[in-house]
């Protein structure tokens, strides 16, 4: 038996919130440090543009809207919401880490996993007031199932739409609806058994997200990316880039599992358990060594790592921005190589700029008119007022005018 020397460093009490905004503004190049201000807003913005711009289930909740400007006051309400759970979560992280950078919990042992920290503090702080940590977790599971179960029945939706209708004949409509439960069934028992494993994964919650994220939607973001912008795109060079996007993404997040970065290369904010073994001072000397701990003294250019290495270590941020470039270029590449599409060959309405210039050729007040009126029919070409008129005495002998119309 030992007698550890429990000296650490004091948290000042604004020193949070200075490292806060140290990562925040950090202009960082390299790519391997986790937080800094390129990972939040290269790496960042392409995760969110997948997860908005071109998800499933997110596009499925756009096109239940009644009109577009419905689905953008929902997307803005959205967003208010998003920033304050992004903010409070932060806020909790900052909170955290003044708390607990001199009696680090799960180096000390109380926890398990960086998941915990979480529940730890909230045990820890309400522990006098029963029914505040079981109304945590209700809130907490609350609103992941209400994720989950959206995502699997669009997936369940798409599998039975895209995928099997076509080839079910003339099935009645009773049974459609068992075999679309009986898919959702299947996709929650696979969600449960990612669920299972990935417990055994050295990830976080938000890590293992944004690292799904990226390896999946990324490719998908770079595929509407080549169909939008990208004319000279053909059938080869998207299904090319899709798949060595794809790839390229699944292969970095299971090196970045396999050989973790150290976290003195990530850029983590070091923290101590000496204060958590002060209160009990005696210790054998192997505990002792395994539960103090705090960044290694070795500079990042002696550390001997390899190119794969050093690829493996690539913030988890800009895996869905990987995915989405090497879609890009692979497609690209693949479609001039093969034989680009014509621009003749392309139906109208199906590249960016082709809709926008029509949009802009609807005057406004006749857009607001006709998406009151008609939510599913926008007009594409300027309506004269002699169309208009004639069209407006046609629905009042026909007994159809509505009074929005009328106005």
């Amino acid at each position: 038996m030992i007698t550890v020397n429990t000296k650490s460093p004091q948290t000042q009490p604004f020193q949070p919130f200075i490292f806060f905004i140290f990562i925040l503004f950090s202009f960082h190049l390299d790519p391997r440090r986790r937080y800094t201000f390129w990972s939040f807003t290269v790496g960042g913005t392409m995760v969110w543009l997948s997860m908005y711009g071109v998800n499933q289930a997110q596009v499925q909740r756009y096109i239940s809207c009644r009109t577009e400007r419905a689905a953008q006051w929902a997307l803005f309400v959205n967003q208010v919401g998003l920033c304050l759970i992004v903010s409070s979560a932060a806020t909790c992280g900052i909170v955290m880490f003044a708390l607990y950078s001199s009696c680090d919990p799960l180096k000390a042992g109380k926890i398990s996993s960086s998941d915990q920290y979480m529940p730890y503090l909230v045990l820890d702080i309400f522990q006098d007031y029963p029914g505040f940590p079981g109304l945590f977790l209700a809130c907490a599971f609350s609103g992941t199932l209400s994720t989950a179960s959206t995502s699997i029945n669009a997936m369940a939706a798409v599998t039975m739409e895209d995928l099997l209708k076509s080839h079910l004949g003339n099935m009645s409509q009773k049974r459609l609806i068992l075999i679309s439960k009986a898919l959702s069934l299947m996709y929650g028992v696979g969600c449960i058994t990612v669920a299972a494993l990935a417990s055994l994964l050295d990830w976080g919650v938000l890590q293992g997200s944004f690292v799904i994220m990226g390896v999946v939607s990324g490719p998908l973001l770079g595929v509407f990316i080549l169909g939008m912008f990208v004319p000279a795109t053909n059938i080869p060079g998207a299904f090319t880039g899709v798949s060595v996007g794809f790839c390229i993404s699944l292969w970095l997040a299971v090196g970045s599992t396999v050989y973790p970065p150290s976290p003195e290369i990530m850029g983590v904010l070091p923290t101590y358990a000496g204060q958590c073994l002060s209160q009990n001072s005696t210790h054998n000397s192997s505990m002792a060594q395994e539960r103090i701990s705090a960044w290694p003294t070795v500079p990042l250019d002696q550390h001997g790592l390899t190119a794969l290495e050093d690829f493996y270590s690539i913030s988890y941020l800009y895996f869905g921005a990987l995915g989405t470039s090497s879609v890009v270029l692979i497609g690209l590449l693949v479609s001039y190589i093969t034989g680009p599409t014509k621009r003749t060959a392309i139906a109208p309405g199906l590249l960016w700029w082709d809709v926008m210039a029509k949009t802009l050729d609807v005057p406004s007040q006749n857009t607001d008119v006709f998406k009151n009126c008609c939510p599913l029919i926008v007009p594409m070409e300027p309506i004269s007022s002699e169309t208009r008129g004639a069209d407006e005495k046609e629905e009042v002998k026909n007994g159809e005018q509505s009074p929005l119309c009328a106005s």
